[in-house]
């Protein structure tokens, strides 16, 4: 029947399907479920949903059951919970079956076939209940275009595609979200075990992968510190320097993300340490760094780069008393707009940016700064003189003495973070958080791979009459060239004065040509150790010598090769060449033969598969190959060989069989805001507040549990109920009230 067709409430529609598919009176079943089987067969090609209905039991076996029409009864309307439409239309197609016992099969008691409603055509049918289901392909794909964050509503367009149609797909948009929500329903309650198993399976897999889970006495999940190989060996070459800062938004439950960040030999930000913490108070952040360093080769870093935290601050100088701790200056020059005066920041912003970053000692400084606060005015302001008395830890002037890799600010870290979330959320449960975290850190371990490849394969490309830029371009990595060659391309510029000499060191003046009034950088060459250094502190901060040492070494000591002691091993193309042994003197390895193994078999199979498809001969010979090979291997297992675990993903694995981690609670991490109300619930409130006498506070009448403020207030106004304000003008008998009212700053000539 046409769908725009008008029908009779009380016609009868009967399915139009082959005579195999209708079902008949004493017709015979093995089970139940073919009868359903069957059913269900009818009602698809008939274009109506099948629902079980009553059920008779005896002796636990199930002697009766009936299939009815998913129209059947009638809708209950029990309020407006959810504004659903209703599809129950009293309908009376059923089957019923009663069990034989005597022959042991279902038999066909009843078969009513008319339907009391219309039934969906062929070019819907597609989307009734009783077609549409999600299948294992489908799944299986949906699972991996999550991995790689695709949405759903992406993923359906997607399958539509790949079908040839949305029609074709067999399922709808909805549908892939129901069984997203039915994937996170199953492993609800699971997430901690989930997560100990994953850090499990990744043990496995590496040796060298460390892990720390703690828990409260509910055994609800608080910290967890976890650290790969990759990372340890990282942090033997260059954690030297090291970030630190927290972030959010990463996962369900909103524990802290900590990452330890630092820079490798091509400039990149690398991931070292992670870490989950439920607060950012001292013990947390004392845990961490603990854990960090019982996890990590060598030694302390020499600086560790933060933000002002006073329970980082606190942290780090309890168990990292000799690492140098650098607080961001971003962050601080960041809040001179909030903490001066609007007026006075934008004049003399520009002045303190020059004092901080352009003086090369702490005298200079010090001259300079006082001389800026008084000049401002801002001589009483409480935060400046918070971030004087702190200078030792952030102003370059006090802190380029100590190696910081070139940094001066935190900015990494938030660089990272960005990074991170793009690939994860705060919907991620703990399992999915790693599984996407894995997916940014390998994208970032490649991009360093890419990196060591340029410089294995590639020269860079430059034209100096030096012979230091072509022995540096062969040492350090490209990245680190470019700037040692800018240095080498300015140090033409450059003469020197001598200043005074001594026993034991000369001092010279370097000073820039053709420039009036240069400003003169202080060469000390100390003669006993042959070592040149520079009052830039460029060497000292970077690991690169600046251009004032490079002209110093080629025109005055007439270097021709950068001698070793300026060329900082973290910097050059072989910084990663050494063997690194943890504190029980036994190797760390990326021991990833079994992931190498399985890239090399997948690569081999998709190889021999895209020259065999075209044939079918030859694909069944590849197939019968296939099965060969798992007889042998499972004739291997049989006989008690030992063979390394499957690598399986965690989405893949079934769910923990061991109970050990609660999932964690709910954090409510700092600064994360007040909840967000609606109209209806400040109306609420407000209205609460009146019926308690909590009103508000008027300024005009300095009195509280007021229900007016002060544009209204009625001591402000005169007897013909006009504000003093508006006129300036007061006919009552006292003069209190003007006075009070013009003390607050009113102008009486308003």
């Amino acid at each position: 029947m046409d769908p725009q067709q008008s029908f009779d409430d009380t016609a009868i529609y009967c399915p139009q399907v082959k005579a195999d598919l209708i079902p008949i009176k004493n017709q015979e079943f093995q089970t139940l479920q073919d009868v359903e089987t069957f059913y269900k067969s009818y009602a698809k090609e008939a274009g109506f949903n099948v629902k079980s209905s009553v059920s008779e039991k005896k002796n636990g076996v199930i002697v009766r059951k009936e299939y009815v029409c998913s129209k059947e009864g009638a809708s209950k309307v029990t309020g407006k919970k959810r504004n659903r439409n209703q599809t129950r239309e009293n309908c009376k197609a059923r089957i019923a079956v009663v069990r034989r016992a005597k022959i042991g099969k279902y038999v066909v008691t009843i078969f009513v076939e008319g339907h009391s409603h219309p039934l969906t055509s062929p070019r819907r049918q597609y989307l009734t209940k009783i077609h549409r289901k999600v299948s294992a392909v489908h799944k299986s794909l949906s699972k991996q275009l999550t991995e790689v964050n695709v949405p759903a509503c992406t993923q359906f367009d997607f399958l539509g595609v790949n079908s040839g149609g949305l029609e074709n797909i067999g399922c709808l948009q909805q549908d892939i979200y129901n069984y997203k929500r039915d994937c996170r329903k199953e492993v609800k309650g699971h997430d901690g075990d989930m997560l100990y198993e994953y850090f499990l399976h990744e043990k496995e897999k590496d040796p060298s992968f460390i892990f720390k889970i703690e828990a409260d006495n509910e055994n609800r999940i608080t910290r967890i510190f976890w650290v790969d190989a990759i990372s340890r060996r990282s942090y033997k070459f260059f954690g030297d320097v090291v970030i630190f800062d927290t972030t959010y938004n990463t996962n369900t439950y909103s524990l802290i993300f900590a990452p330890l960040v630092g820079v490798n030999n091509h400039g990149q930000t690398i991931i070292l340490a992670c870490a989950f913490l439920n607060n950012e108070t001292t013990d947390s952040f004392t845990w961490f760094f603990k854990e960090f360093l019982k996890a990590m080769p060598g030694d302390a870093p020499r600086m560790i780069i933060t933000d002002q935290d006073p329970a980082m601050t606190k942290a780090i100088s309890e168990v990292l008393p000799q690492t140098f701790h650098r607080y961001c200056s971003w962050h601080i020059l960041n809040k001179f707009s909030e903490k001066i005066d609007p007026g006075k920041y934008t004049r003399y912003y520009d002045e303190f940016q020059d004092c901080i970053w352009n003086l090369e000692n702490g005298d200079e400084f010090d001259a300079r700064w006082t001389t800026i606060v008084e000049s401002s005015g801002l001589s009483d302001n409480g935060w400046l003189q918070t971030m004087y008395d702190i200078r030792s830890s952030w102003v370059p002037a006090y802190v380029n003495h100590i190696f910081s890799a070139g940094m001066s600010s935190s900015q990494r870290a938030e660089s990272g973070h960005a990074f991170y979330k793009r690939f994860v959320s705060k919907e991620n449960t703990l399992s999915d958080f790693m599984i996407q975290f894995y997916r940014a850190v390998t994208r970032q371990r490649h991009m360093e791979l890419i990196e060591d490849h340029v410089d294995i394969n590639e020269k860079p490309n430059f034209d100096s009459p030096f012979e230091m830029a072509d022995q540096m371009a062969r040492v350090y990595t490209h990245e680190c060239f470019k700037e040692f060659y800018e240095q080498l391309s300015q140090c033409c510029s450059y003469r020197f004065e001598l200043s005074h000499e001594n026993d034991t060191c000369i001092v010279y003046i370097a000073l820039r040509k053709k420039m009036e009034n240069p400003k003169g950088r202080e060469i000390i060459y100390a003669q006993d150790s042959d070592f040149v250094s520079c009052s830039c502190k460029k060497f000292e901060t970077a690991g690169i010598p600046c251009r004032h040492i490079v002209a110093f070494l080629i025109f005055i000591l007439h270097v021709d090769r950068l001698p070793d002691q300026y060329i900082l091993k973290r910097w050059t193309k072989s910084a990663k060449g050494e063997t690194v042994l943890d504190d029980a003197g036994v190797e760390i390895t990326d021991n990833r033969d079994l992931l190498a193994r399985r890239s090399r078999l997948c690569q081999y199979a998709v190889e021999v598969i895209d020259k065999i498809v075209g044939s079918e001969e030859a694909s069944a010979l590849f197939l019968d190959s296939l099965d060969s090979v798992l007889e042998k291997y499972n004739s291997m297992m049989a006989d008690g060989e030992t063979v390394s675990s499957a690598i399986v993903p965690v989405e893949q694995k079934s769910l923990p069989s061991q109970h050990i981690y609660n999932e964690p609670v709910q954090v409510r991490a700092k600064g994360c805001g007040k909840r967000l109300k609606a109209g209806k619930e400040k109306g609420r409130l407000k209205a609460a507040k009146k019926a308690n006498g909590k009103g508000r506070f008027c300024h005009g009448c300095k009195k509280h549990d007021q229900q007016h403020d002060k544009r209204n207030c009625p001591e402000l106004k005169n007897n013909n109920g006009i504000l003093i304000a508006q006129t300036g003008e007061d006919t009552s008998d006292s003069s209190t009230d003007e006075e009070e009212y013009y003390s607050r700053g009113v102008d009486q000539s308003a």
